[in-house]
């Protein structure tokens, strides 16, 4: 058995984990006799283990599905639980990386609401729960499968909350720069609907950025000396509809060049206002553009290469065009010597 899952796109954008009661798309899965839930937006397929070639690449267990290798997990073990011989497994995108997980049974695909744990309640992988056919079911976060151990789940990292303040402000000034700037290419009014700053393992931020099996432009800025990236992600609705605002289309090369320029513009926009508020030196390299799934965007953009417990921070706006529905995604991630050098600027050192 394979299965695609597609994602509910504007679910898995809009809401982030832990933002309160949402609708989401879930598939529900048993391991160690439980019942556990994974966001669909970072499924790619579902398998049966009995049909692939399962294999220890040195101290690693890997499969072979459709062509990959792909690092087996088994769900009951990460989670400390007592493990029986798994059926199945979830090929899923775990911070911009392809992994499967092995787990006991696929259960169902279900979109309910995704509603926050208490605090005492949460889990090493979990900070949400669903209910399901009257049974409370944990969800477990992708991204603390390869980061793991306590606390993996805290998104303030040791961070104050007068740093995580700062950041916001500099994510929402740096938004309305960002905002201005791209009214005044398109000639048409541009509001910020949505600002937010999180401070995360990144593993965690690159989560955030997005439904993973999501189609996006995404246009990657590296900042010069490696200070970090600027990232900034299109649906592929929102890229196309952009490309027709500026007389053009996605594929037309003139259309993919437009993008670019795009990117080129915000993300100096966004750079300057962090400029500005610090006085940090950062310079930006040429932008690149791609199109493709989002988890496999974010995978050759380098983000997922670092370490995934490297503490960063993650700025996310929302920008909306008038008379359109395209909205964006902006993120800010700077290597863990430039955050420390950002907080430090703002008179925030720790």
């Amino acid at each position: 058995m394979s299965t695609t899952w597609e994602a509910q796109r504007t679910a898995a954008v809009t809401t982030a984990p832990g933002d309160g009661e949402a609708e989401a798309q879930m598939l529900v899965i048993r391991a160690a006799g439980r019942s556990w839930a994974l966001p669909v937006a970072n499924v790619e397929q579902v398998f049966e283990l009995g049909s692939c070639e399962v294999r220890n690449a040195g101290e690693t267990r890997v499969v072979e599905f459709h062509g990959q290798t792909l690092e087996l997990i088994s769900l009951a073990q990460r989670l400390g639980l007592e493990a029986s011989d798994p059926r199945a497994a979830v090929a899923i995108w775990v911070a911009g990386r392809p992994l499967a997980l092995a787990v006991d049974e696929l259960v169902d695909q279900v979109t309910t609401a995704r509603v926050a744990m208490p605090t005492l309640a949460r889990g090493a992988l979990s900070r949400d729960l669903i209910v399901h056919e009257d049974e409370l079911i944990p969800v477990i976060e992708p991204s603390a499968l390869i980061v793991g151990g306590e606390g993996a789940l805290d998104v303030a990292r040791g961070f104050t909350e007068m740093q995580q303040s700062a950041l916001i402000e500099v994510a929402n000034i740096g938004s309305g720069h960002a905002a201005t700037a791209l009214s005044t290419m398109l000639g048409r009014p541009v509001e910020v609907g949505f600002s937010k700053a999180i401070l995360t393992a990144l593993a965690q931020a690159v989560d955030e950025a997005g439904p993973a099996m999501g189609r996006s432009a995404l246009v990657t800025t590296p900042l010069h000396d490696g200070n970090g990236q600027m990232l900034l992600i299109l649906p592929e609705e929102t890229a196309e509809e952009l490309c027709q605002m500026l007389g053009t289309t996605m594929s037309d090369p003139v259309g993919v060049t437009a993008l670019q320029e795009v990117g080129n513009i915000l993300s100096s926009s966004y750079m300057n206002a962090i400029v500005e508020l610090t006085g940090l030196e950062l310079e930006p390299d040429p932008p690149s553009v791609e199109v493709d799934l989002l988890g496999r965007l974010l995978n050759s953009s380098g983000v997922a290469d670092a370490d995934p417990t490297d503490p960063t921070v993650l700025m996310r706006s929302y920008l909306t065009v008038e008379g359109t529905q395209a909205r964006f995604t902006f993120l800010f991630v700077p290597h863990l010597r430039s955050v420390e050098q950002l907080l430090e600027s703002l008179g925030l050192g720790r």
